[in-house]
């Protein structure tokens, strides 16, 4: 299926396009060079694009030249995805209550970017378009205080495994990351970045204390040098024997958000429409404890709930199934929000060289995909479905 796609590829962006996958033992990833997204997208270029990551469930585009590429370019490709959804870490605080009445942007001062911007001054600065509200800039740097300096470095212990905002009517189809700087430092223990991120309670440890230690093993086998770490629920889905398959395809979930409790009940297994291949859709109990509301399974309790679910990601979290991406500067790396969970790993912070730095930036997308720009979703699905009922700028989209 590779050279099928790489020959897809070829016809759609011309002859000099290279693909390399799959990059993990359970199929999923796709390498891409040759592809400049600082132009605008043709609808056979875009279904090229949304048929390998149907197949590859995660897509990078290597090499994209970061002395001109903007983050406005980024935001113009995402919407080819899904509309982009703001990021509350843009907002004032009484932002991250959903589709409250007129939640105000950070002050320029106070922008994930500008914090980046105080770090390492004259030597680091976010890209262009990094203020937009559809924009995560995920970074470990900010100006320090003299305590923190005098404190250094400290590691923190990665997140939860997860599916972006799984739990909302229409969930997320696809995030994605555009890699400005990766950490280049490598003085712990076995020539990395971090040390071994052991799996023991922490006073912050943000599962719950009663997990099984079996499986806290397994989420905590995490990267050591600032990989995003992926689990396959489609390669894991299809190991299943077939009468378990057809069992779980009949499983409905209740998925809640962090103040709700009211939920309709979705599939757990969904077929992606382009490439027919069955997955399992956030098969977690509680994706973001203890915050988080957990799922519900039709017909099971409480606790049954929680058994059932466990024992997925345990099997889901099983090696064959994992593949840790190492990001590059000028990366763009879709992942489709369907067919893969992930994580984030132990990452250094209050750092002081530039050699510790990383900086990327994250857009989320939901909803159909588009073969030509600006999109064409309809207000009333727009104000439903979108935080603040935000679109891209036609300014954005004619970068």
């Amino acid at each position: 299926m590779v050279e099928a796609i790489d020959n897809r590829l070829r016809r759609a962006f011309g002859a000099h396009v290279r693909c390399e996958g799959p990059l993990a033992a359970s199929g999923a990833g796709l390498r891409v060079t040759g592809v400049d997204l600082r132009t605008p997208l043709r609808p056979g270029e875009v279904n090229a694009l949304l048929d390998a990551l149907g197949q590859y469930r995660i897509v990078t585009l290597a090499g994209q030249h970061l002395e001109s590429f903007s983050v406005a370019h980024f935001e113009r490709f995402a919407n080819h995805w899904g509309a982009p959804l703001p990021h509350p870490s843009n907002f004032k605080r009484p932002a991250l209550e959903r589709f409250m009445d007129n939640p105000e942007l950070l002050p320029t001062e106070e922008r994930p970017s500008s914090r980046v911007n105080a770090a390492f001054p004259g030597k680091l600065r976010c890209l262009p378009g990094a203020d937009s509200p559809a924009v995560l800039v995920v970074a470990n740097m900010h100006g320090l205080s003299d305590t923190e300096r005098e404190a250094g470095p400290r590691v923190t212990r990665g997140t939860t495994w997860h599916t972006d905002i799984e739990h909302q009517p229409i969930p997320l189809h696809v995030s994605m990351f555009l890699v400005h700087k990766v950490p280049v430092s490598r003085n712990a223990p076995g020539g990395n970045w971090v040390p071994d991120a052991r799996f023991e309670k922490a006073p912050n440890d943000p599962y719950f204390e009663d997990a099984d230690p079996r499986l806290m093993r397994l989420r905590r086998a995490l990267p050591k040098n600032g990989e995003t770490s992926f689990a396959d629920t489609a390669a894991a889905f299809l190991a299943l024997p077939r009468a378990e398959r057809t069992r779980l395809s009949s499983i409905r979930v209740r998925r809640h958000s962090y103040t709700r409790n009211e939920a309709d009940p979705v599939p757990l297994v969904r077929t992606n429409p382009r490439s027919g291949i069955q997955s399992l859709h956030s098969p977690l109990w509680c994706p973001r404890p203890p915050r988080q509301i957990p799922v519900e399974v039709d017909g099971m309790s409480v606790a049954a709930s929680r058994a059932f679910l466990d024992e997925i990601e345990a099997h889901v979290l099983q090696p064959e199934f994992r593949y840790d991406h190492a990001h590059t500067p000028g990366d763009v790396t879709i992942w489709d929000l369907y067919t893969t969970i992930h994580v984030a790993p132990p990452i250094k912070e209050n750092i002081q060289s530039i050699d510790d730095a990383r900086l990327l930036y994250r857009i989320s997308c939901k909803g159909e995909p588009a073969l030509t720009l600006p999109r064409r979703d309809p207000p009333e699905w727009i104000e439903e479905h979108i935080f603040l009922g935000y679109t891209t700028p036609r300014e954005v989209i004619e970068a």
